[in-house]
This record gives structure tokens, C-alpha cells and sequence, in this order.
């Protein structure tokens, strides 16, 4: 027999053998899951007491399901397969953690499922197979920003950028921060180290040596263009490649029915797709310089009407480009 104290984490006992080996095509009885317990923790128990705490589980609101002579399992968990399936491929595919941290985040992800519904993940593809970066310190960097913005205080790193020879260049950076945001498959920093400047976007991932300063961070309401605040989920939507500058009210001009598609995908329902005179138009508001590479990004499918500083902008630079594609190599 188990140790009497043992008893007290039965119910303990019960919950994982049912997490880990119990689902809807594979329920277990009472004897399966007395056995289960006594192979895996050494507890000798009787099924009436492996009845009376699933009855207890039950009572404190776990999902249990009963299959007459089959058994039980433990139904609605805290993920369903196809949420941990969506959460785990945004993991492998990410290339802002290196793959040691990858997998071992993927390992606390599986954790809700059975031992069989884990085996189904077999087919998503090794993080080691995608290039990442080499800093280690993503989380770590996380925490020290999430604790600066929570203390109103400035942060102080080292911001590395590749040379031409591939080395790394560093550039000391202290920064007033403000939120942070995914963009592109990246994590950035949203936040200035000159007011005059606007916001900065910094790759949270290029930073090495982050700590936070006794300096008082700057009020965003300082930070030129941002006097009223910022609405981070505008500046998310309106910032498309994370380039920092201000944004313009832009028209388009569409040709194609799949552009419209892409329109939503990128400026999301903010944009404003609509007819007029036989053409497609649209108006969407973004970032200058994001806007300028999104046009450019489409081609023959996307024409900027206005502003018309913004379209002078653009035209220079497909002009520059078409001297430099007309040269002979």
C-alpha cells in the first residue's frame, strides 16, 4: 500500500492519467486508470476511490465523459488539438527565438494534450530546418521591457546591425518605451530616443545588454505627431513593414480581383474598397514609407493617386530604378 499521506494527491493522480492517456477514441476504466497510477506513481489503489475523485473532478468542473462499458475521459480541455496545432506552427515558424527555445516552449504547449494526441504533431516540420537568431535572450529582453514600460522608466541596450562583412556592429541606444508589437514575423519595441524623431521601431531580438535605467521615460503625448496619444492597434495596422515616420491618407487605384484580397490582408478592414466609375478604388491610411513599398510590392495591381507629394516620392524612386535596370550589367 502507498503511503497514507500519498492518498491526500490521488485526485492529483487521476487528473494527469486522464490528460495524458484519455480522449474521446480512447476512454478508460476505472481498473485501466488504477493500473496507469500504480505504474507511474507506485500508488496501489481501488477503483472505487479512482471513482470517487473523478466524481470530485467533476463536481469541481473538469469535463468529464462517460461512454457506457467503455469508460471515461477528460473532454473540453484547456486547448483543443487544432488550437495547439495553430499555437505550435506559429512557434516552428517564428525566427525570433533560436530552436532550442522553440522546442522546449512547443514541449509546454503539447502538455494539455494526451500522449496520443501528441503523436499527431509528428508532421510539423523541425524548428532547426528555418534560420533564427543566434540571441538567446528574446524572453529575458521581453520581461526587462515589460518591466520598464510598467515603471514609466527609459531602457538601455546595445543595438546590433550586420556591416557589409558581415560583422556586427554596435550602436548604444537609451530609449523612452512604449509598447511592443508583432509585425512581419518580428518583435518590436515601439518607442523614441528623440522626440523630434517620432517613434523608432527596434527588433527586440537585436538587442544584447538590456537593462533598465533610472531615467524617467519621456510621455508619448512629448514625442512629436503623437500629442493626443497613439492607438496601438492603429499604429500596428497602419506601420505594415514596422518602418517608424508618419502616416498619410492614401487612394489607390486596383486592377485585379485578387488585389482587393490583398488591400484587406494588409491594411485590414480600416481600408475602404469601393467602385466608382467603372474603376477600383480604395483608401487606406499607412505609414509613407510602408505605403511606398507596398506599391511597389504590387506592381501593375496597385496605383497611388494620392497624396500627390507622396506619389512624387514613389515615381523618383521607380525612375531611379528603371535607369539603374536599363544600364548595361
Amino acid at each position: 500500500m502507498a503511503n497514507p499521506d500519498n492518498k491526500k494527491l490521488l485526485i492529483l493522480y487521476v487528473l494527469e492519467i486522464l490528460k495524458d492517456y484519455s480522449d474521446e477514441d480512447h476512454p478508460l476504466l476505472q481498473k485501466e486508470i488504477a493500473d496507469k497510477i500504480f505504474t507511474r506513481y507506485g500508488m496501489d489503489c481501488e477503483r472505487k476511490a479512482v471513482a470517487a475523485n473523478i466524481n470530485c473532478l467533476e463536481e469541481f468542473g473538469y469535463d468529464i465523459e462517460r461512454i457506457k462499458n467503455k469508460g471515461v475521459y477528460l473532454g473540453e480541455r484547456e486547448f483543443e488539438p487544432s488550437e495547439i496545432a495553430f499555437l505550435v506552427d506559429s512557434v516552428f515558424s517564428s525566427k525570433i527565438i533560436n530552436a532550442k527555445q522553440s522546442r522546449e516552449l512547443a514541449e509546454k504547449l503539447y502538455r494539455p494534450l494526451s500522449i496520443r494526441q501528441r503523436k499527431t504533431f509528428n508532421y510539423i516540420y523541425k524548428s532547426d530546418e528555418i534560420s533564427r537568431t543566434d540571441n538567446n535572450l528574446i524572453f529575458y529582453n521581453i520581461e526587462v521591457i515589460k518591466s520598464a514600460i510598467e515603471q514609466k522608466k527609459k531602457v538601455e541596450f546595445d543595438y546590433n546591425s550586420y556591416t557589409l562583412k558581415k560583422e556586427t556592429e554596435t550602436k548604444k541606444r537609451v530609449v523612452s518605451p512604449y509598447f511592443m508589437i508583432n509585425s512581419q514575423g518580428k518583435y518590436y519595441l515601439v518607442g523614441t530616443f528623440r522626440k523630434d524623431w517620432g517613434l523608432t521601431n527596434f527588433r527586440i531580438e537585436r538587442m544584447t545588454g538590456i537593462t533598465v535605467s533610472g531615467e524617467k521615460a519621456e510621455p508619448i503625448e512629448s514625442v512629436k505627431g503623437y500629442e493626443n496619444g497613439v492607438d496601438i492597434a492603429e499604429y500596428a495596422n497602419e506601420n505594415i513593414y514596422a518602418f517608424g515616420g508618419e502616416s498619410v491618407k492614401a487612394t489607390l487605384r486596383l486592377t485585379g480581383d485578387y488585389i482587393v484580397n490583398a488591400v484587406y490582408e494588409w491594411f485590414d478592414d480600416r481600408a475602404n474598397v469601393y467602385e466608382r466609375n467603372g474603376e477600383i478604388l480604395a483608401t487606406v491610411c499607412a505609414n509613407e514609407r510602408a505605403l511606398i513599398y507596398w506599391c511597389m510590392q504590387y506592381g501593375e495591381s496597385a496605383e497611388l493617386l494620392s497624396p500627390e507629394k507622396t506619389r512624387k516620392k514613389l515615381c523618383k524612386i521607380i525612375s531611379s530604378m528603371k535607369e539603374r535596370y536599363e544600364k548595361n550589367v
